[in-house]
C-alpha cells in the first residue's frame, strides 16, 4: 500500500506530464485573499461590505464553476451518449480529448476501458484498467476499474489474473471501501475534517486534496453541492473572524454564524449522501467481481472434466479393437512418440507496457 504523501507526489506527476487545464486557468477563488479584502474595506468603512459578503450565490457562480471543467463535462457527456447508441470509435475521439490534467482523467480511462471491451478489444481494454489500478492509483479508482479487468481476463481465458484482480481489489481498496461505508452513516471522518480546516483556494483539486482521496469517496471534490456548502462554511467562518477581530456589525456576525451552521449541516448530509451512493455501487461491483470469479472456477474445473471425459467420449478420434487412447501423461513410450493428437484453445496471456 502507497503512503498518502506518496500518492499525493504521483497524483501531482501526473498532473504536470498532462496537458495541465488547471495550470492554465484563471486564479482561483482564496478565502484568505477574501478576508484580507473584508478587513480593507472595514477600514474603509465600505457601505458595500454587507451586500458583498453575503451575496453568497454570486460568489458561487463566479468561483466553483471552472470554464476546463464544463468543457471536459459536455465532452464526457457526449461520449457517453454515443456509447449508449453503440457508437463507440466516434465515442473514444471525444474521451482521448480529456487531457491527463483533467480530474476526470481516472474516469475517462475507466470508460474507455469499456469502450474497447465492447468493441471486443480485451487487450486494449486491459491495457486501460492496468492504468488505473497500478500502484499508484489502484487505492483511489472506482471499483468498477477492477470488475472490468477480471471480466476482461476472462474474456481472454486468462484466469489466473482474474483470481489475481479480485486479491488485489481486497488488499489496495479494503481500507477505502470501508471508510467510505462507515462515512455513509456518521457523515464526517477525519480525512474530511482535516481537508475542510486546510482549503483555502475554489474550485477544489485534486493535489490539494490528495491524502483524503484514500478515505473519501471518488471524486467528492467535485460535487457542486459539496462545494457550495464548503465554501460557505469557509467564507462564513472567516467573515466572523474578521468582524469579531474588529468588533463591528454585531448582527452581520449572527448572519454569518447562522450560514455557517446551515452550511456545516448541509456538508454532513451531501457527503453522506455520495458515500452512500458509492457504497450502494461498491456492494454491487463486489457481488460482480464474486461472480467472474464463481465463472472461472467454473471453467476451469469444466475444463479439466472435459479433459478426462475426452477419453471415454472420443472426441479425439475414433478407436477401434486395435488402437488405445491414453491421457499424456509426459512420459511416453517409445512406440507412441509421433502419435498425438491435441485440443487446444489460445488465450492471450502477454502484458506489455510503453512509453
Amino acid at each position: 500500500m502507497i503512503s498518502g504523501k506518496s500518492f499525493v507526489s504521483k497524483l501531482m506527476m501526473v498532473t504536470v506530464l498532462g496537458v495541465g487545464h488547471n495550470a492554465l486557468a484563471a486564479e482561483r477563488f482564496s478565502v484568505n485573499d477574501w478576508g484580507t479584502s473584508l478587513e480593507k474595506s472595514l477600514s474603509e468603512k465600505s457601505g458595500k461590505t454587507t451586500l458583498n459578503l453575503l451575496n453568497f450565490k454570486n460568489l458561487e457562480s463566479k468561483t466553483l464553476i471552472s470554464s476546463a471543467d464544463e468543457k471536459n463535462k459536455a465532452k464526457i457527456k457526449q461520449a457517453r451518449e454515443l456509447f449508449a447508441k453503440g457508437q463507440y470509435s466516434q465515442a473514444m475521439n471525444l474521451y482521448n480529448q480529456i487531457p491527463r490534467g483533467s480530474d476526470y482523467w481516472f474516469q475517462v480511462v475507466e470508460e474507455k476501458g469499456w469502450a474497447y471491451f465492447r468493441m471486443n478489444d480485451s487487450e486494449k481494454a486491459l491495457a486501460q484498467s492496468k492504468t488505473l489500478i497500478s500502484p499508484q492509483f489502484g487505492e483511489v479508482v472506482n471499483a468498477e476499474a477492477y470488475f472490468l479487468q477480471s471480466l476482461a481476463n476472462l474474456k481472454i481465458c486468462d484466469y489466473k489474473s482474474v483470481f489475481k484482480t479480485t486479491q488485489a481489489f481486497k488488499e489496495k481498496q479494503r481500507d477505502r471501501v470501508a471508510s467510505v461505508q462507515d462515512l455513509s452513516k456518521n457523515g464526517f471522518n477525519d480525512s474530511f475534517l482535516n481537508v475542510l480546516k486546510k482549503v483555502d483556494k475554489f474550485p477544489l483539486q485534486a493535489n490539494e486534496v490528495g491524502e483524503s482521496l484514500l478515505k473519501l469517496p471518488v471524486l467528492y471534490y467535485k460535487d457542486m453541492e459539496l462545494q457550495k456548502q464548503m465554501l460557505r462554511f469557509k467564507v462564513s467562518q472567516k467573515g466572523m473572524e474578521v468582524l469579531a477581530k474588529n468588533n463591528t456589525q454585531r448582527t452581520l456576525q449572527t448572519e454569518l454564524d447562522q450560514v455557517n451552521k446551515e452550511a456545516f449541516a448541509k456538508m454532513k448530509v451531501r457527503l453522506q449522501q455520495l458515500a452512500a451512493d458509492e457504497t450502494a455501487e461498491n456492494r454491487r461491483i463486489i457481488g460482480k467481481l464474486n461472480l467472474v470469479e464463481v465463472e472461472a472456477i467454473q471453467r476451469v474445473h469444466t475444463d479439466q472434466q472435459m479433459a478426462e471425459s475426452m477419453f471415454t467420449e472420443n472426441e479425439f478420434k475414433k478407436t477401434n479393437a486395435d488402437l488405445l487412447v491414453f491421457k499424456d501423461d509426459g512420459r511416453p513410450w517409445i512406440d507412441e512418440l509421433d502419435k498425438y493428437d491435441v485440443v487446444t484453445k489460445s488465450c492471450a496471456q502477454n502484458v506489455r507496457r510503453k512509453m
